[in-house]
């Protein structure tokens, strides 16, 4: 499922004009939420058996169907995600229950079987190219479409969820490591960016088009994206040009897109608290508690209080590195966030997910 995107002047125009980096803070913020990615990445069992078979040259008709309806959950979840709302999902889901049938299965097996009977010709029949009756040009020209149609639908939702997660990680990790900027512009964040994103080859398809601008009419970039982290790390890249970056909220603790050079720490979004009965911005908010913590006698900030000391403890004695520590406290603040906005999570999970044990191994699964 592709998609293209407009790039002139820090500004990415898919369906809606955004600045550019606008949709790698989009991921950051809706990676977790309500499990996307999760949700994404569990349905994938039969799609990565049906890519090995088909590479091999068998298929099992019940695997292939199941394969096509992993896919149909896929996309019951991309919407949730920036910009995968802006595409035609309803034409997706009716292209790929018209690719996965029985009738399309019966169709490569056959073709399999086919094209073995091709491949073990006599070499006397192959000498005055004598073929078996089991050849068909056009019927072999139709499945092998029809095969690369399908590997290539596999290929990109069965690596969906890695390209998710890579980029996610990356983007973390920048976000995380931005106090050692001395400024905050492309100049000082762009080695910090190239350090963690390292050599990154972009699956992207470039032409360029006439779009207006104002009254005028200019020349843009149109980008079409062959797999989601190269738009991702794209949109990334274009916006750092332009001094645009991803910035984590000290009050709500969600992703916003700075697009100056100034030290800003708060969002211009609502704060998670009421001032004086009232929803107030984050910025106002920091700004009436003049930054000191907040809710010492929440049980939810309690836990991550715990938590974080008891990190802040290890790291001082030398028994984990800092940019553990760092990671680790990062997502204990992650999870104090969604447990504050999540009853369910808050009940069931959130005391598991604190504890040393899970929230270490967390750490080191996001590290790796």
């Amino acid at each position: 499922m592709l998609f293209s995107a407009d790039y002139r002047d820090g500004i990415v125009t898919i369906d809606k004009k955004h600045y550019a980096g606008f949709y790698a803070v989009c991921l950051l913020n809706q990676y977790y939420k309500n499990d996307n990615a999760a949700r994404i990445a569990v349905s994938r069992e039969y799609l990565w058996h049906v890519r090995e078979t088909l590479a091999l040259g068998y298929l099992n008709d019940t695997d292939f169907i199941k394969a096509g309806e992993e896919i149909q959950m896929i996309l019951k979840v991309l919407p949730n995600i920036k910009p995968f709302n802006t595409c035609d999902i309803q034409a997706e889901k009716e292209r790929i229950a018209y690719l996965f049938t029985k009738a399309n299965a019966d169709l490569i097996v056959d073709y399999f079987r086919r094209k073995a009977k091709v491949q073990n010709i006599d070499p006397a029949h192959a000498v005055l190219d004598i073929l078996p009756p089991e050849y068909d040009k056009d019927f072999f020209t139709m499945v092998e479409d029809l095969l690369k149609a399908v590997n290539e639908t596999i290929n990109y939702y069965d690596t969906l969820p890695d390209d998710m997660e890579k980029a996610f990680k990356c983007l973390l990790k920048f976000v995380l490591r931005l106090d050692e900027a001395e400024r905050f512009d492309e100049a000082h964040l762009l080695p910090i960016a190239m350090e963690i994103f390292s050599k990154t080859d972009c699956n992207v398809k470039t032409e360029y088009v006439a779009v207006t601008k104002k009254k005028d009419i200019a020349v843009a970039k149109r980008l079409t994206f062959e797999d989601y982290y190269s738009f991702i790390v794209t949109d990334f890249f274009e916006g750092l040009h332009y001094g645009h970056y991803p910035k984590q909220c000290g009050i709500c603790n969600r992703y916003f897109l700075m697009t100056s050079a100034r030290k800003q720490k708060y969002c211009n979004g609502f704060a998670p608290y009421m001032l004086r009965g009232k929803r107030t911005t984050c910025r106002k908010y920091a700004a009436s508690i003049k930054r000191k913590e907040r809710e010492k006698d929440n049980p939810i900030v309690a836990v991550y209080e715990k938590r974080a000391s008891a990190i802040r403890t290890e790291k001082s004695r030398g028994t984990i590195t800092a940019e553990f520590a760092k990671m680790a406290t990062f997502i204990a603040k992650n999870n104090m966030l969604r447990a504050q906005e999540n009853y369910e999570y808050l009940t069931t999970q959130y005391a598991k997910d604190m504890t040393r044990k899970k929230l270490y191994s967390d750490t080191e699964r996001m590290l790796k």
